[in-house]
């Protein structure tokens, strides 16, 4: 619109020169503007938006003082999302047979931490939380299941031991069953009436001494003792604690043995939890010295620490410590080899890469712990690994 068709809204010269002075000035101050906005904290914030954590922290770290601070909490948002991550997904890629109920719980709670972070964070933390939440409801059933079994298993053998009559040989197997349960129903009878007719039969026919609990007593211990062996605390506990007196001695230190070993296996979760894989390798170490098949497969959790640290060194930049870890991991286990081997691979490349490219001879190791991944299946997520990685192993052929 040109001021000159009409006349009415001319302005006046001096005001006309304010509007040109401050017209002149907007640029200058949307320059300004423009300046002050950091680049790689915006960077950063849309990696993260996208998923591309390793990219994140990269941009993260380039940001300016002004930034530094909400970076940070970036940062820190994205190691603990991985951490929780992956402890949910490690205890969760464990064969069924070395899962409880009480593992899967501590994979419940880290995959719902993940979520309060990022919902929609890589590794699709809904869906694995609805698995583990599935798995530990098959786990609950199939640990009833056992439980019940073994009362059916006692039952039998108490009512052909009744049959038969071998009176103390049915109150061996009928009171541990009234010890949990007096109403238990067997055969027709309530297990705590079974127990005392056993009993005293057994007393009539000189079957047992006048001390007949004793033999039930003993067989109550063996019922707890199968539930420690086959990893059952939680029922092994509840037997334990129900024992007669002369037994109290034997079966506190089961309870202890329990005690020790669950307090030592948290204690390792939580060290891990926290980044301090030696603390977490010792603690795991003690529960092994317990009961090395016990629940959460503690001899195995030693080797997995190697893995861990080794990946957390990859991402913090530390290539040398990351090769070292992974394949200390690589000459113990084979849960995750694939797994290893490819970050084995990718650290001695980032290394190679960083170094100049000149060390010919580290550029072929990586290329064959890449190659021996690859020939085992593995499968990376790009978002999570540098792209020229990502490409070389792509490319690689065998």
């Amino acid at each position: 619109m040109r001021f000159s068709h009409f006349p009415a809204l001319r302005p006046r010269r001096s005001a006309y020169f304010l509007l040109v002075i401050w017209l002149a000035s907007v640029p200058l101050a949307f320059c300004y503007l423009q300046s002050d906005q950091d680049p790689a904290f915006a960077q950063g914030l849309q990696s993260y938006n996208e998923n591309r954590f390793t990219d994140a922290e990269a941009q993260f770290a380039k940001v300016q003082p002004a930034n530094a601070s909400e970076a940070q909490k970036y940062l820190v948002k994205i190691k603990t999302y991985r951490d929780a991550m992956e402890v949910a997904n490690g205890i969760m890629s464990r064969v069924t047979d070395e899962l409880d109920p009480r593992n899967v719980e501590y994979a419940i709670q880290r995959y719902q931490e993940a979520i309060s972070i990022k919902a929609n964070g890589p590794g699709h933390p809904a869906e694995q939380l609805q698995k583990a939440k599935e798995l530990d409801a098959q786990l609950q059933q199939k640990s009833g299941a056992n439980s019940k079994a073994m009362d059916r298993n006692f039952c039998e053998k108490a009512v052909a031991a009744w049959q038969e009559h071998r009176f103390k040989d049915a109150a061996r197997f009928s009171c541990p069953l009234a010890n949990d349960d007096s109403a238990y129903p067997c055969n027709g009878d309530e297990a705590g009436h079974m127990c005392e007719q056993a009993t005293e039969l057994a007393k009539v026919e000189g079957d047992v001494t006048p001390h007949a609990a004793q033999p039930a007593a003993s067989s109550a211990f063996d019922k707890a003792q199968a539930a420690f062996n086959n990893n059952q605390f939680d029922l092994a506990r509840s037997l334990f604690r129900n024992l007669t007196a002369d037994l109290k001695p034997a079966a506190e230190e089961y309870l202890d043995k329990i005690s020790r070993f669950q307090s030592a296996m948290s204690q390792g979760e939580q060290m891990k939890k926290a980044s301090k894989y030696e603390e977490a390798r010792t603690a795991f170490a003690d529960a092994a010295a317990i009961k090395p098949d016990g629940p959460g497969n503690p001899q195995a959790r030693i080797w997995e620490m190697e893995l861990t640290q080794g990946l957390d060194q990859f991402y913090s930049g530390d290539y040398v410590s990351a090769a070292q870890h992974l394949e200390s991991y690589s000459e113990k286990s084979t849960a995750k080899l694939p797994l290893a081997r490819f970050y084995l691979g990718a650290s001695k490349l980032a290394r190679f890469y960083i170094t100049g490219s000149e060390d010919t001879s580290l550029q072929q190791e990586a290329l064959n712990d890449l190659k021996s991944a690859k020939q085992l299946g593995y499968n990376p997520d790009a978002k999570e690994v540098s792209p020229r990685i990502v490409r070389v192993y792509s490319d690689l052929a065998f």
